[in-house]
Parts: structure tokens; sequence; C-alpha cells
């Protein structure tokens, strides 16, 4: 049987797929070419961080950038693009068309746009950990490109009341909010409003269940909604979050794993 050989090409540019947020950036190139404020209002993630994932790219050949007056506006590369592309058809052949007319044919039968995104996991200890490691704990694992200014020695803050305040804190004292509280119900809810570099008005709601199955065991259920009150930009900030939660969950099962009861 003949084994399908990668090409050779700068960095690796199957190591640089590996990443959701450098997919979603390969998506929003594949649109047109963009500078990086463009890509980083389009991500849930940092403009530093979009910058690192960019040069990621750039050494596996798979975009490049160009001075345009005074912006750096960067576009899909041919070369790496061309090479994970002759790789996977002749892996996969047909493939690929089948799950693009599965993926179409399930966002016809039922996933709404407008619907709110529902993820659960499991964890190795009590709802009372899960909570703390969310909540009072939460400066000790969330990532710096999930932030609004993506500096390091951030304060990430969740005041635990009701209409308290999600905020983080640079090392200048500077202050930028995230969120506010809706619900404070330890060890089993926590909700809140999300708006993470938009206005408040504009905000996302996020419901999370701390749900006890045993004295060392916790399933944590979240849902994600209230995109049907953004109107058209709903659609684009639900698509955004989705990878905003695959980037971000690895983190908090990290975090309560290494504090576990």
């Amino acid at each position: 049987m003949t084994r399908a050989v990668r090409a050779a090409v700068p960095g690796d540019p199957f190591e640089a797929l590996g990443d959701t947020n450098r997919r979603e950036i390969l998506r929003l190139l594949s649109g047109g070419d963009k500078p990086v404020q463009e890509i980083a209002d389009a991500m849930s993630i940092s403009r530093p961080a979009v910058s690192r994932h960019l040069r990621l790219l750039k050494d596996a050949g798979m975009v490049a950038e160009e001075a345009r007056g005074t912006r750096r506006i960067y576009h899909l590369q041919a070369e790496g693009m061309q090479a994970v592309q002759a790789y996977l058809e002749n892996v996969w052949g047909d493939a690929a068309d089948t799950v693009s007319l599965v993926r179409r044919e399930y966002r016809r039968r039922g996933d709404k746009m407008n619907s709110p995104l529902k993820m659960s996991f499991e964890v190795a200890c009590s709802a009372e950990h899960a909570f703390r490691t969310w909540t009072s704990e939460i400066g000790t694992w969330w990532p710096s490109d999930h932030t609004v200014t993506g500096e390091p020695d951030l304060k990430i803050v969740i005041q635990g009341r009701a209409g308290g305040r999600i905020y983080e804190r640079t090392a200048d004292g500077v202050e930028h909010d995230r969120g506010e509280v809706t619900v404070w119900g330890p060890p089993t809810q926590l909700g809140y409003l999300w708006y993470l570099r938009q206005d408040r008005a504009d905000a996302s709601e996020v419901d999370i269940r701390f749900v006890a199955l045993g004295a060392n065991a916790t399933r944590v259920e979240i849902e994600h909604g209230g995109w049907e009150r953004l109107g058209a930009a709903g659609e684009e900030r639900r698509a955004k979050n989705i990878v905003g939660w695959e980037t971000l969950l690895p983190h908090i099962r990290a975090a309560v794993a290494r504090g576990g009861e």
C-alpha cells in the first residue's frame, strides 16, 4: 500500500494546525487579507496572542505578511496550504467532502446558530473544590491569551457575589472589566454576563453548574447563550466562543486536577 508523504515546507504546518486558534486564523484569512487588529477583533483572544499565533503560522509557511503603508497585512501562503491540502487529499480522498455535507445537514436539521453552547466534563474532586478553583483561584490558571491585554502577571478577579465584577488588573494597576456575576451559589452554581472586549450591552450569558457525583467526583455543566439578543453579530460571536471554550477548558481541568482533593 502506498503511504502518503508530507511535503517538506518551512516549519511544520501539521503542528501549526494542532491549535484551534491557529485554525480559526486560517479560516478568517481564507476570506481575504487582513491586518492583525482585524483578526484579533474577530477572535476571543488578545492581540498579542494573535501575533504569536501568526508568527507560528508564518514559520510553518502557511501565512505571509506584507507592508501596506504603516500596516502589516497577512494572507494565506500558497506553499504551506497546498502541501497540507495535497497530503489530506491523498489520505482522505472524498472524505472531506462527505464531512462537509454532514456538517451542513447537521446545521440544517438542528444546530440553530443562536442556540446556547452546551458543554460538560467530569473531574475527580468535590464540587466545593471545583467551584473554588473556577472562582477564587481563577488567577492561577486563566490563560493570558484569553484576556484583554495579554500581558504577563495579570490579576484575574471574580468578586464573590451577585453583581460582582469580573475583571483583570495589569501590573501597572489598570483594570479592564470582562463580565458581571449574575448568580453566586457556591458550591453548585455560577452565572455571569460575559463581555470580554465588548460593551456590557452586548454581553452573552454563561451558566455553570457543579453537580456532585460523589465525595470526589463532580460534573461541570456549562451553558453559554444569549446570542439571539445580539442580532446579526450573534452567529459570529457564537462561533468565536466555540473556539474560545475549546482552548480554555483544558486549563481549568488541569488546574482542578493539580489541586484535587
